[in-house]
């Protein structure tokens, strides 16, 4: 009985070697494996960017026998690139047509707050301008000193409308009463703008009336 178990014992540890020999043997065919593709993922992260590129950065076409290469560098320095043109909208009024004209009153317009629309308009001598109270608690008024020598001035009433006629060649400057210093202002040029040398002079201690807005009137001026 008892040299029976001692064969049993001695199949056991043969096994247990025989298992023993077989999972070094697969480790070690693992690490060998795991060393080669260790090697070459050294190789390609150090490749160059000219080399990963190579087969998309260079065409090459056969012209009766000859090769002839061109470079995906060559092609971009070779293209000529032209810049689109930028154009901007210019502010410059040109002649109203007719010899009837309108200019609202308005909280708020084009231009902003508290203007009139249209801001700055050129017309022809002898037109008649139509102020048209359109929104509450405006008025038109010339503006004294920055109207043409000899021109008629006006003052119309608050929330109502004034229809003036311009025979006087030059440059009328008017405002809002009520909302001078929001620089609600406006500006008339009838023919040519015989005295915008004046009015721009006169400009530079009128414009101190302005809380707000205190370019208005020379950009207003600069479209003319």
């Amino acid at each position: 009985m008892s040299i029976n178990k001692k064969k049993q014992s001695y199949r056991d540890i043969k096994l247990g070697l025989v298992l023993v020999l077989v999972i070094i043997i697969s480790t070690v065919l693992m690490l060998q494996k795991t060393a080669s593709l260790v090697d070459e993922r050294r190789v390609s992260k150090f490749e160059t960017i000219e080399s990963r590129i190579e087969p998309f950065g260079r065409v090459s076409i056969p012209n009766e026998g000859s090769e002839i290469v061109y470079s995906l560098e060559e092609e971009i320095e070779s293209a000529e690139i032209t810049p689109e043109p930028i154009i901007l909208e210019s502010k410059m009024v040109e002649l109203s047509t007719g010899s009837e004209h309108t200019i609202r009153m308005l909280n708020v317009g084009p231009e902003g707050t508290m203007v009139f629309d249209p801001a700055v308009i050129k017309v022809s001598v002898g037109d008649t301008i139509h102020f048209k109270a359109t929104d509450f608690a405006h008025n038109s008024v010339s503006v004294p000193n920055m109207i043409p020598n000899g021109a008629t001035s006006w003052t119309g009433l608050l929330n109502e409308d004034i229809s003036i006629q311009l025979d006087n060649e030059g440059i009328y400057v008017f405002q809002c009463d009520p909302h001078l210093m929001m620089a609600m202002i406006g500006v008339i040029q009838v023919g040519d703008a015989v005295n915008y040398e004046e009015i721009k002079q006169t400009s530079i201690n009128f414009q101190k009336n302005f809380m707000m807005n205190a370019d208005r009137l020379d950009d207003y001026l600069g479209r003319l």
